[in-house]
């Protein structure tokens, strides 16, 4: 049973009620009074039912305070993040001239897809890796996964935790402000926040409780978000990663390194796809056919592409080396496009 599960639940009562919000107008106060008065009586009467009408009165509550008119003025944060992601991007051309690998190396490092060709762009979402084009949890796991072993080194004490705990997140609050701090990236960075935290706090890291604590906070700060296509697909991926995928993972018993990274892969992309696919289809009216194949080639390609990413930019000063790395990224952004273009014609 999940650590956290009366965070799950109350986060799943949050979003009902902010669907619930929209459907049933009233007045923001009649929802406010709903929420305290059934908070109140949670404290002595401790019935999930009770707390799920709480929750759901406020969730109910945000989203009709949200909408409320008024002036809404871009932020200090959000304008200096849109500066340095103009500032990043300007930065990468320096790295790749070609304007086709170049496209693709902003959509990879900063989410910038306006400039990718139309044709190359369509053979990316016919095969099912369009999601690798968007700034998403996959982009920032990745960036996850090289800090933390890159600090795997540091030791297992309680100060060397809290310490690779805090230079985990200030990378990626980072990077997430580089990127605009777009809200696919928000969320990722906000969801590993919550784990990170979690086994801060705990001697076990809770990830589907850090996941809802993260859907909480999220749905708070903007309450149309659970409206957003993004936000379905994102949480709706990560749910089936905690639920589908240890099941199919245990499928089979790979003897081998090798084997058992393909096996873990493709486990990983079908779980993905049965949490997104309905989703997808309902806004889309598509599916695409090999996206097994398509994610089985696709996703190790672009590991390699944001580890190079990160060598041309701590070596893009060194001229020999910086320039040789350049050259790899440029050659498998390149064989990663043609892959997509051919599964695509399939």
């Amino acid at each position: 049973m999940w650590k956290g599960r009366t965070v799950v639940f109350c986060a799943a009562a949050l979003i009902c009620g902010n669907f619930f919000g929209g459907w049933i107008t009233l007045y923001p106060i009649v929802y406010c009074i709903l929420s305290v008065v059934f908070s109140f009586i949670s404290l002595f009467c401790r019935k999930r039912a009770i707390l799920f009408l709480a929750m759901l009165f406020l969730g109910a509550a945000s989203l009709q305070t949200e909408r409320i008119p008024g002036n809404r003025h871009e932020s200090l944060i959000s304008q200096k993040a849109s500066s340095l992601k103009n500032d990043f991007s300007d930065y990468l051309e320096t790295i790749i001239q070609d304007d086709e690998e170049l496209s693709i190396l902003k959509a990879l490092a900063i989410g910038e897809k306006s400039d990718i060709d139309k044709e190359l762009k369509n053979g990316y979402k016919k095969s099912g890796t369009m999601h690798l084009l968007a700034l998403s949890g996959l982009h920032v796991g990745i960036i996850y996964v090289i800090i933390s072993s890159l600090l795997s080194l540091s030791g297992g004490n309680r100060i060397m935790k809290v310490t690779k705990s805090c230079v985990i997140l200030l990378f990626l609050w980072g990077f997430a402000i580089i990127t605009g701090l777009s809200s696919s990236i928000f969320r990722s960075v906000l969801m590993i926040t919550m784990y990170e935290v979690s086994s801060l706090i705990s001697s076990d890291k809770d990830g589907p409780g850090a996941l809802a604590a993260s859907a909480i906070i999220i749905t708070i700060l903007n309450p149309e978000s659970p409206r957003d296509i993004g936000f379905q697909l994102s949480y709706s991926a990560v749910i089936s990663i905690y639920t589908i995928y240890p099941y199919l993972k245990r499928l089979l018993n790979a003897r081998t390194s090798v084997m058992k990274y393909l096996w873990n892969t493709l486990a990983m992309t079908i779980s993905c796809q049965i949490g997104t696919g309905l989703i997808s289809y309902y806004y889309f009216r598509s599916f695409p056919i090999y996206f097994m194949l398509a994610n089985l080639l696709s996703i190790p390609l672009m590991s390699v592409v944001m580890y190079l990413i990160a060598a041309a930019l701590i070596f893009s000063k060194i001229p020999a080396i910086g320039a040789t790395i350049a050259v790899v990224l440029k050659e498998v952004i390149h064989i990663l496009n043609q892959i997509m273009l051919v599964i695509s014609n399939l």
